[in-house]
C-alpha cells in the first residue's frame, strides 16, 4: 500500500509501511478530515499519536506545523518503519519514538511531566472493540495530567462503531462528533 502525506512541507513524500495484517493506516480522507479540523490549531502543537503504525498521523502533524510529535506503537516493525520515516524527513530533533505498550509509554509521559495539545488513539480495530481499553486510556490521559487546555482527542475504530463515546461523561472530555469514513468512524473530543 502507498502512503503518502497530503498537506504541509513534506506533501506528497512516501510514507514507509509495515507488511501485514496488524497495521493499517487511517484513509487519507479520514487524515485530511482530521488536519481540517485541526488547521487553526496544529501550528506549535504537541501532537501524540498512539497506536502509530507508520507514523502517519503525526508526520502528518509536522508536515503542517505542529512543533513535535510522540509516537507510541509495540510493533517491531512499525517501530522501525516510523524510525525510518522520521529519519528520511530529517526531523528527528522534532520527533519522540516509544517502542512499547501504550500504559507504559503513557506512565512514562506522565512521569515526565508531558502535556500534549493533541491526541490521536487508532488502537487495532479489533483491540478497539474490546470495552475497557479506550476507557483506560481516556482515564490514564487525564489522571497523569497528559493533556493542556483545550486538547484535542480523536479516536479511531472500526465501522459499526463500538464505543459509547457519549456515555464517556465521567471524563473530562466532551464528544464534539462522530463521523463515518468508509469502514471507520472517527470521534472527536474536546477537553
Amino acid at each position: 500500500m502507498s502512503l503518502r502525506i497530503i498537506g504541509g512541507t513534506f506533501r506528497n513524500r512516501l510514507l514507509k509501511t509495515p507488511k501485514g495484517p496488524q497495521t493499517r493506516p487511517s484513509l487519507a480522507i479520514l487524515r485530511k478530515a482530521v488536519f481540517d479540523i485541526l488547521q487553526q490549531e496544529i501550528v506549535d502543537a504537541e501532537f501524540l499519536d498512539l497506536f502509530a503504525g507508520a507514523g502517519a498521523m503525526g508526520l502528518e502533524a509536522i508536515s503542517r506545523g505542529a512543533k513535535q510529535a510522540t509516537f507510541i506503537d509495540k510493533d517491531r516493525y512499525a517501530v522501525r518503519c516510523i524510525d525510518e520515516n522520521i529519519k528520511s524527513f530529517h526531523i528527528e530533533d522534532q520527533c519522540e519514538l516509544f517502542a512499547a505498550d501504550v500504559f507504559v509509554a503513557l506512565e512514562k509521559l506522565g512521569k515526565a511531566a508531558r502535556k500534549f495539545d493533541i491526541v490521536y488513539i487508532d488502537p487495532p480495530y479489533a483491540a478497539s472493540a474490546e470495552k475497557s481499553l479506550i476507557p483506560k486510556i481516556l482515564s490514564l490521559l487525564e489522571s497523569l495530567d497528559l493533556l493542556r487546555p483545550q486538547a484535542i482527542v480523536f479516536v479511531e475504530e472500526g465501522a459499526p462503531p463500538q464505543l459509547k463515546m457519549e456515555q464517556m461523561s465521567h471524563f473530562k472530555f466532551r464528544l464534539v462528533n462522530s463521523r463515518q469514513f468508509s469502514q471507520s468512524i472517527l470521534h472527536q473530543l474536546r477537553t
